[in-house]
């Protein structure tokens, strides 16, 4: 298990190091900002720009107040633009845990739509209907507990990725696999990493 988890750690890291990528489109359409491929809108006739912004998705039980809010899921904005030119609009991913598992998304008007797996294994768009930001969430992740959103980014994923422990600070057995790079950020020499030290990393 503890393998398991510094191997997630290290692509998180990983990922978080292609936050300068600028994206290109390739044979099999455009790619994100670590050359995984990405979904065309309307295919051949629109492109879609890397992630600008990200935020995890948090539910709280209606039905308890003590109960605090887990993590479920991601939200993150991304840019379409049409091939030949005109205006850039706006379209919200909503993800599971894992973020390669879209499960709808929701237009800069406020219209959500379901990703629901048919027999053939494919997947079929049904509307969610049209409504706030966080009640448009619910109702692609079929819930009736209270969501909120909160930002986040590349960065702070991989930071709290390797923060094993929660507590905030990366200890240096969190750490030591990666030698010298994240160890090397501890500027205050306080024998810990802070967020705004591993956020000052300029390679990882």
């Amino acid at each position: 298990m503890r393998h398991l988890l510094w191997l997630c750690a290290l692509a998180a890291v990983a990922f978080a190091g292609c936050k300068n990528y600028t994206g290109e489109t390739t044979a099999a359409g455009p790619m994100d900002r670590c050359n995984n491929p990405v979904l065309k809108l309307d295919r051949g006739s629109w492109h879609v720009s890397q992630g600008s912004r990200l935020w995890k998705v948090m539910a709280a039980s209606p039905t308890s107040a003590t109960r605090p809010p887990r993590h479920i899921g991601y939200l993150e904005e991304r840019r379409y633009r049409e091939m030949r030119g005109g205006p850039e609009f706006r379209i919200y991913s909503v993800t599971t845990l894992n973020r390669k598992e879209q499960i709808g998304h929701i237009d800069q008007l406020g219209r959500a739509v379901r990703y629901e797996p048919r027999r053939d294994g494919r997947f079929q768009e049904v509307s969610a209907g049209t409504n706030t930001r966080e009640m448009n969430i619910a109702a692609i992740f079929e819930t009736n507990d209270r969501i909120t959103v909160t930002p986040t980014n590349q960065r702070r994923l991989a930071f709290e990725a390797l923060d094993a422990n929660g507590d905030g600070l990366l200890q240096k057995n969190e750490t030591e696999s990666f030698g010298a790079r994240i160890t090397g950020a501890d500027r205050n020499r306080d024998g810990v990493v802070d967020f705004e030290e591993f956020d000052a990393i300029d390679v990882l």
